[in-house]
């Protein structure tokens, strides 16, 4: 895939370069920045249990605002994931989406760690920005993280809703086990940690456990012996891909991550955890 960049156009008009606002377009060729990343989420399955948790959840989220066409955009969109589930969720909305792996084919390719630069090739204001399961791919130091927020933050105007997913449960990710390394989360964090990082540009305004039926087949990470190929790493592909894929666990997870995943004692064991925050005002 190649990147989309935007220039003036020059038209000639009885015989002068007239400089026009109507844009051309500009080829760049662009690689995969994380290709372990792009090959195992080309191969996944995109409907899965945790999934149809997230999105359900999000979406409820994005109806609270009572928005008959909300324009929504996806920062980290991969391969718009969030778009076939909000659609399938009867969700009309304006959809845009960014990302720096070309082979998503996203609306624009965008260097993540400089999001600023996606400000001039979308022509509204969102009402809601999407960044689902995405900081924790982008970089291991937190000043880092804190600059691609303040990014973040120039990208959108103030009323805004910004909706974060990051991990918790997820490979085990809150407890930073040094048995445990997966390469394409560049960084660990507990929520608490998250939650001081989103601070640095957004006020949270609520916090959501998602998904505690699908942090089952992540258990047998927790011990020492485990590796992805003995017996402990075949029983975790086992219960994710297959046991835990069972229909009747979809309503049930959603129940649990509705109700107690609102409760301060269950939050930090979930799969995910859920900020919704709005923009801090500018001084």
């Amino acid at each position: 895939m190649s990147e989309v960049a935007y220039s003036k156009n020059e038209t000639l008009i009885d015989g002068q370069d007239i400089k026009s606002d109507v844009p051309t377009v500009e080829v760049v060729e662009k690689q995969d920045r994380s290709p372990y990343l792009v090959n195992r989420l080309l191969e996944s399955k995109e409907k899965n249990l945790f999934n149809h948790v997230k999105f359900n959840l999000v979406k409820q989220e994005i109806d609270k605002l009572g928005l008959a066409n909300p324009k929504i955009l996806d920062i980290g969109c991969g391969l718009q994931v969030s778009r076939q589930y909000l659609e399938a969720l009867n969700l009309q909305c304006e959809y845009f989406g960014i990302d720096y792996e070309p082979r998503f084919n996203p609306d624009l390719v965008v260097d993540l760690l400089n999001p600023g630069d996606a400000k001039d090739h979308f022509h509204w204001n969102p009402d809601v920005v999407l960044m689902l399961d995405v900081l924790e791919h982008l970089h291991e130091e937190m000043p880092i993280l804190e600059d691609l927020l303040a990014g973040v933050r120039s990208l959108i105007p103030d009323e805004c809703t910004m909706i974060f997913t990051l991990p918790q449960m997820y490979r085990l990710d809150r407890f930073k086990l040094s048995h445990l390394h997966y390469p394409e989360h560049k960084i660990r964090l507990h929520q608490s940690e998250w939650r001081k990082l989103l601070e640095t540009q957004f006020d949270v305004h609520a916090v959501q456990g998602v998904g505690y039926v699908s942090v089952i087949p992540y258990l047998p990470m927790a011990s020492k012996r485990y590796t992805p190929d003995n017996k402990l790493g075949k029983m975790f592909n086992y219960m994710r891909s297959s046991l835990f894929e069972w229909g009747p666990f979809k309503p049930i997870d959603l129940w649990l991550s509705n109700t107690i995943g609102k409760l301060n004692l269950f939050k930090t064991v979930s799969n995910d955890i859920m900020f919704v925050c709005t923009p801090k005002k500018r001084s």
